[in-house]
């Protein structure tokens, strides 16, 4: 393992001996029916702040939603035969909290997005369902994607002086059909409310993480330790470990990605009480508050995003 990095001004990401990737234990989740998979559609909320003492804000956030329609123009078979999908819709969230001093840590986070997006709209992949293979072939793809902007955040650090040693945290969701995919690199965090219980998705790549994984600190000390924003791995060290992970979403899930802004100043049982409380649009809001409220030492983003499906939604109405 290579020295580990400050997440912050004048930080240098840590590097590792080579990419690869972890993959975490989801939740429990309900398995689906066979041969069933409905299309999932969210209600998003985001909002992002430089908080009480940083300049400037170097996190930034980005949630896209991207549809597929698919009409049948002429033909002499029956619809019912061809069992195409008229309308397909995948929908990405994701989060990255810049490092590196003066503007190093906008570029790193901005140019993660921007060039994420930019390769994912290179032959993007669509499936009707999503099977072993499916789900496989899914997150190979967004592993690339993420192996290649940690590369070249990484190039651009080294060609740049005013640059060097930029870095950024990245947390993606990803949700395909009723599959929900989270891929993440860094402090950054993804949760999961389902049924009023909240579920942290992710594990911070961090040297406090790891003492408290060895028993070495009390789980308390994610939020308190000295070490807490030292991370052991990075987008832009040019050799970075993914965690990946992939799950099937349910009617009424709530998921929350934010950077440690928010976490540093609100407890997960705060944030379990918000989210268990109120709509996503005054959840992000009250949030935002609390992690100001309690010094807002940090960049602070989220976004709250509702899982509903069309068959639930037009049976409730």
């Amino acid at each position: 393992m290579s020295a580990p990095a400050q997440d912050g001004a004048g930080a240098d990401p840590m590097s590792s001996d080579e990419s690869s990737t972890q993959t975490t234990a989801p939740p429990s989740s309900t398995a689906p029916d066979a041969g069933v998979q409905r299309q999932a559609r969210l209600r998003i909320a985001a909002c992002s702040d430089k908080g009480l003492v940083r300049k400037n804000n170097e996190d930034r956030y980005l949630a896209l939603k991207v549809t597929r329609s698919t009409t049948s123009v002429l033909t002499n078979i029956d619809a019912a035969q061809l069992q195409f999908v008229p309308e397909q819709t995948r929908w990405s969230l994701a989060v990255a909290d810049g490092m590196g001093g003066h503007a190093a840590g906008e570029v790193a986070s901005t140019l993660a997005l921007t060039l994420a997006v930019k390769l994912a709209q290179q032959g993007t992949q669509w499936f009707v369902e999503i099977g072993d293979q499916e789900a496989k072939a899914v997150i190979e793809r967004v592993e690339t994607i993420m192996t290649t902007v940690d590369r070249a955040i990484a190039q651009q650090s080294r060609q740049q002086a005013r640059l060097k040693g930029m870095g950024t945290t990245m947390t993606v969701a990803i949700i395909v059909t009723d599959q929900l995919f989270t891929f993440h690199v860094g402090d950054s965090r993804c949760y999961l409310l389902r049924k009023g219980h909240l579920q942290r998705l992710t594990r911070d790549q961090t040297m406090t993480q790891q003492l408290v994984d060895a028993g070495l600190l009390p789980p308390e000390a994610l939020h308190t330790h000295t070490m807490r924003h030292v991370l052991t791995q990075a987008m832009g060290t040019g050799d970075v470990v993914i965690e990946a992970q992939h799950l099937q979403v349910e009617q009424g899930d709530r998921l929350l990605l934010a950077s440690d802004g928010l976490t540093d100043g609100v407890s997960d049982e705060e944030i379990e009480l918000i989210l268990s409380s109120d709509d996503c649009d005054a959840a992000c809001k009250k949030l935002m508050h609390g992690a100001l409220a309690a010094g807002g030492r940090d960049n602070i983003t989220v976004i709250v995003a509702d899982v509903e499906f069309e068959s639930d939604a037009n049976a409730g109405s």
